[in-house]
């Protein structure tokens, strides 16, 4: 039943042919005719030459989308453009902004002039745009758009042109369903769009008033009724913007199902202020502020069933989709455990409503490890995320919330199917073996140890031999297994993975402190690097840096800090894992690196991060 659930909110047309074992295919579907449709109401200029002519003759200044640059790394360029044309390019208040005040185009950028504006690869990141005046000037120019939103994505616009703002954008018949919405007030914000329709509106009002609905019964976690929603909206009104944008989510390619679009209030900064790395908004939201709006936000991911599908991480092949989902669930379940937990004689400053959310959803995952039906037990790709990730989840929830003894089945199924997965050269493994996947393998054996549970030695052994053997004498750690035991790579390269790395062997007494803590400078030291590529989905420098490692190596560098046993060390480095923490939140106080793993994955590994930076 529960493997059912799992698999019934992916497409259809996945699931015709979802391989039936292990394998490394993959199956991304395109778009259905009316699905494919969003965006094409924004009357987009044949290319950016032809827009700037037209726009010195109206004295309008060119708005163009950028989905992509020349020789890209980026992997996912069509699913990021169906994200921007799916969310603002299908808003009706967007959709006539662009139309009425600027000359729109979407190009690849290329040639001279993308060179000329800096439109090229690791300088701009898509998607983003540049609007430009007649003669070619840079007027504005923003990138990295991760996160979407109708009011933040129109305001610098309509600073531009000088075209005010009057609130959200929405139909004046939707403002109060609109208002009961943004207050999480979801169930009367669909009766109020009802009350609506039930007055025969005109086909754009009746069209936002069924995308509202399907809106809050999807972050209400009733996935498959927002579906229905949709798809009704979709057959009625077929010529809507909206519809096509409905059809698109219905399908499972848009942005709002996969967390990257919303409409909840925003502060006066973000709006005001210049997007600043596309999405991001430092400075704006306290501590106590980013752990309230992203444990709502990951509330909201719940599909009702205790899983979060956000996660199109598809590098396994599509087999290993659920093993990915059941992973990024259990980091999820680990960040709400803190976000619910006292620390320092405090609770976090949950609402009531939320902490009741809250508990469900822990109750649910907790069930589903219970059930270990959400995982792919075919698929070997990723599974180690899934296994290794539910044991930092026990740990997280027996150092909260006790019931050692009630956990003890979950322990030793959980212990025996991570050991399982080492084969008998010690290189636990994703699509191949590798340091990384053998040290969080380590990680989380220790935590269960560190728990009570008993945890082979011999297997704790093979794995430490293992991850030996990809360490060169500098403390740098090979990207894939080096069976013959000579590692080569250079500490600019492995900066990010040498903490996590370094802490398993270290947790069982295979490394020291001055290792570990020469690990975590490194990681410090080379953090641009990472940083420079935070939002690719794959490798994209000379070093292999890619966007997926951001959080994954900040959550390890915070942690191998918290093992320092020099005190003032472990207080400054923390310090400086906070500082980068609450910099990179994006203006609605989530976070996210690669959008193909996901803003549920991102805001879960940058909330433990805080936690243990305390």
């Amino acid at each position: 039943m529960l493997r059912a659930l799992v698999f019934a909110f992916v497409p259809s047309v996945v699931l015709a042919v979802l391989p039936a074992q292990n394998s490394t295919r993959k199956i991304r579907p395109a778009p259905g005719e009316l699905a494919a449709k969003v965006g094409n109401a924004v009357p987009w200029r044949a290319d950016v030459a032809t827009a700037l002519r037209e726009a010195k003759e109206q004295k309008k200044p060119v708005f163009w989308y950028v989905p992509a640059v020349a020789r890209s790394p980026m992997d996912r360029k069509p699913e990021i453009d169906r994200y921007l044309r799916g969310g603002p390019f299908s808003w009706p208040s967007t959709i006539d902004l662009l139309r009425a005040q600027f000359v729109p185009v979407a190009e690849i950028a290329k040639g001279d002039l993308a060179k000329q504006l800096g439109l090229v690869r690791n300088q701009f990141l898509e998607p983003g745009y540049v609007v430009l005046d007649g003669d070619g000037k840079v007027l504005a120019k923003v990138d990295q758009i991760t996160t979407l939103h109708p009011e933040w994505f129109e305001a610098p616009l309509r600073t531009l042109v000088g075209a005010k703002a009057d609130g959200f954008p929405c139909a004046p018949a939707l403002r109060e369903a609109w208002q009961a919405y943004r207050a999480g007030d979801r169930a009367r914000a669909a009766a109020l769009a009802d009350a609506v329709l039930a007055q025969q509106p005109a086909a754009a009002v009746a069209a936002e008033a069924h995308w509202l609905c399907g809106a809050a019964l999807c972050r209400d976690g009733r996935r498959s009724e927002a579906v229905a929603r949709w798809q009704r909206l979709a057959q009625e009104l077929p010529d809507e913007p909206l519809a096509w944008k409905a059809a698109l989510e219905a399908e499972g390619h848009g942005p709002f199902g996969h967390g990257f679009e919303d409409y909840l209030p925003l502060p006066a900064q973000a709006l005001a202020a210049p997007p600043v790395d596309g999405s991001r908004l430092p400075g704006v939201y306290s501590e106590a502020e980013l752990w309230h709006r992203s444990v709502a936000f990951l509330c909201s991911l719940d599909d009702g069933d205790g899983v979060v599908r956000d996660s199109i991480y598809d590098f396994g092949g599509t087999d290993s989709l659920p093993n990915v989902h059941a992973a990024v669930t259990c980091l999820v379940g680990e960040a709400l455990l803190a976000a619910a937990a006292a620390h320092d004689g405090k609770q976090r400053e949950l609402p009531a409503a939320l902490r009741t959310r809250v508990e469900a959803f822990l109750a649910r995952i907790r069930a589903n490890l219970q059930a270990d039906a959400w995982v792919a037990l075919s698929d070997k790709d990723e599974i180690v995320w899934a296994r290794a990730y539910a044991l930092r989840f026990l740990a997280a929830w027996q150092r909260h919330r006790g019931g050692a003894d009630e956990l003890r089945p979950l322990w030793r199924s959980g212990v025996g199917a991570l050991v399982a997965l080492q084969p008998e050269t010690g290189v636990w493994f994703l699509e191949y073996g590798n340091p990384f996947a053998i040290a969080t393998a380590l990680q989380a054996l220790h935590g269960a140890r560190q728990a009570g549970v008993d945890v082979p030695q011999e297997n704790v052994d093979r794995g430490l031999r293992a991850l030996a053997m990809n360490r060169t004498a500098a403390g740098a750690f090979t990207y894939g297994h080096t069976p013959n035991g000579k590692p080569r790579a250079t500490v600019e390269a492995a900066a990010g993975r040498m903490p996590l790395c370094e802490l398993g062997l270290f947790l069982f007494g295979g490394s020291d402190a001055a290792k570990l803590l020469a690990a975590v400078e490194a990681g410090h030291r080379h953090h641009g690097l990472l940083a420079a590529v935070r939002k690719y989905d794959d490798h994209a420098d000379e070093h292999g840096y890619g966007g997926f490692f951001f959080w994954f190596d900040m959550l390890a560098r915070t942690e191998a800090a918290r093992h320092l046993a020099d005190a003032k060390d472990r207080a400054r480095l923390l310090q400086m894992q906070r500082e980068l923490v609450l910099a990179l939140p994006e203006f609605d106080g989530c976070f996210v690196d690669s959008h193909e793993l996901g803003r549920a994955y991102g805001t879960a590994m940058a909330l433990l991060c805080l936690d243990a930076c305390r």
